[in-house]
């Protein structure tokens, strides 16, 4: 029976634990040999069927899952003889997670009128973007079917991991636990930076290639959530920092996560780490903003530190190794940087164009959109091609251009009536305050972010923003709470 409200913490711990190895079992084998059909049957069926009775226990294993394995466990195809179908571990698990909790909520007999205007809004954006791809099934015949589905999965499938998130995250000791659940995978990954500085270069950089000089040390996704967990420890830093021995190793934990972030050599997350933290800056209140600056004085004598070493290194031994690739990383790290606002930076420029030629094709349908599915003819010197619209590296301006003015403005209301309601909610206690300014800081540097690349168009980015969402949903709630729900958790006070 899938009632994880009654379901004892072993069970659902239990649970857990297996789902991470059937999944682990997966994705390894995805990396080792390719997507194939008995690892499929063996491991992610029998996790799926498991998570029907435990879905919030199928989430976060798909959570820890998607942090350390990414797209060999969010990107696999099922294959059968020679034809691939987009149907992904991470869509069985969240499938079969989601069924349950419908289930459970009919079971439950939860009722409509808990419903805010926020929850409303996102329900007529899902709907409106159903809308959209059937409209264009019967308007434009010559759309891409798959990609517009795929589209449509990235909005409304993996989109109803808002709902699932705040109905199944009941209390703040569920939050809490989920914090550390996402915290721990991300310590696991912190492998993949040391085998990245070991090697020479990351693993699986290949699949975002450099358009300046330079080695990534660390992949993309793996970076992304570095970035995350990286801002969620900074901006609930009064709660995690009261214990002394918890600073030092949380303070130890954001140099290595700091340290990944810049070897990656994304830039459009440095902008977004460095807008989050100044919003914080302005509208965090003063406690929090005097344990921001304590917290930066280690990060700025340690950098000052590498600082004065490498030029007394250059100064003192001009003609070693050491002077020659302290240059070249200088030199790596400006290019990245200066690069930024450069027009003919080659991504930039590809970038410039596309969107260019998008709002051209919209322009001719505003009210609307022009679809899911849709194409844009992009040129660019000798560069000739055809761009999927979805694969602009414009989140933001992706959904304005496919669900037009009317999808925009209902998913702008939405997250604009959350935001502002998660703001103006205040309670005594201590943890809740530090999850609240940690869910508003990770939601600035989201929509900072996906100005830069296709966050929303891609899963195994995309589902960190709708679980934040439902995180903000769920704390909008916790205060109003008349008593603790009952959690099949283990949580610290």
């Amino acid at each position: 029976m899938p009632i994880f409200s009654l379901a004892n913490k072993e069970s659902e711990l239990r649970a857990f634990a297996l789902l991470l190895f059937l999944l682990a079992g997966y994705s390894v084998a995805n990396i080792f040999i390719g997507p194939f059909l008995p690892a499929f049957v063996g491991l992610v069926l029998p996790a799926a069927l498991l998570t029907f009775f435990f879905p919030r226990a199928g989430f976060f294993a798909s959570v820890v899952m998607t942090i350390v394995f990414e797209r060999f466990y969010t990107l696999s195809p099922l294959v059968v003889g020679d034809t691939e179908y987009k149907l992904y571990a991470l869509d069985a698990i969240l499938a079969s997670a989601f069924f349950s909790v419908l289930v459970l909520a009919v079971q439950e007999g939860r009722r409509l009128s808990r419903l805010r205007v926020s929850d409303m809004l996102f329900g007529a954006f899902l709907v409106w973007s159903i809308g959209i791809f059937f409209g264009g099934l019967i308007a434009s015949p010559e759309m891409s079917l798959a990609t517009a589905f795929s589209t449509l999965k990235n909005y409304v499938f993996y989109g109803m991991l808002f709902f699932f998130v705040s109905y199944t995250i009941r209390s703040r000791d569920e939050v809490f636990f989920f914090a550390k659940v996402f915290l721990g995978g991300v310590a696991l990954a912190t492998t993949f930076l040391a085998l990245g500085i070991i090697r020479g270069g990351g693993l699986w950089t290949e699949y975002t290639p450099l358009s300046t000089a330079g080695t990534r040390f660390l992949a993309f996704p793996h970076a992304f959530t570095f970035s995350l967990a990286f801002l969620a420890i900074f901006f609930s830093a009064p709660f995690w920092f009261s214990d002394k021995k918890r600073k030092a190793v949380l303070l130890w934990f954001l140099t290595v996560l700091a340290v990944g972030i810049v070897g990656s050599l994304m830039r459009h997350l440095w902008l977004g780490i460095s807008g989050a933290i100044v919003f914080g800056l302005l509208f965090f209140p003063s406690e929090y903003k005097r344990i921001f600056f304590r917290m930066s004085l280690p990060f700025i004598s340690v950098g000052a530190s590498v600082l004065v070493i490498a030029l007394s290194t250059l100064s003192l031994f001009p003609q070693s190794d050491v002077r020659n690739d302290l240059r070249r990383t200088t030199e790596i790290l400006s290019e990245r940087i200066f690069s930024i606002g450069n027009r003919y930076d080659e991504s930039l420029a590809w970038r410039e164009g596309v969107w260019a030629s998008a709002l051209g094709e919209f322009g001719n349908n505003p009210l609307f959109g022009i679809g899911f599915g849709a194409q844009v003819p992009v040129e660019l010197g000798d560069y000739r091609s055809y761009v999927e619209v979805r694969n602009m590296h414009n989140s933001w301006l992706a959904l304005l251009i496919q669900t037009g003015l009317i999808g925009a403005l209902l998913f702008a209301s939405f997250l604009f009536s959350l935001f502002v309601t998660l703001f103006k909610t205040f309670s005594k206690d201590a943890f809740f305050m530090a999850a609240k300014y940690s869910v508003l800081g990770l939601i600035v540097f989201q929509c900072l972010i996906f100005f830069s690349q296709p966050y929303l168009e891609t899963n195994l980015l995309g589902i960190f923003f709708w679980i934040t969402l439902g995180l903000a949903r769920v704390l909008v709630d916790i205060p109003k709470s008349a008593r603790p729900r009952a959690s099949a958790l283990p949580i610290e006070p």
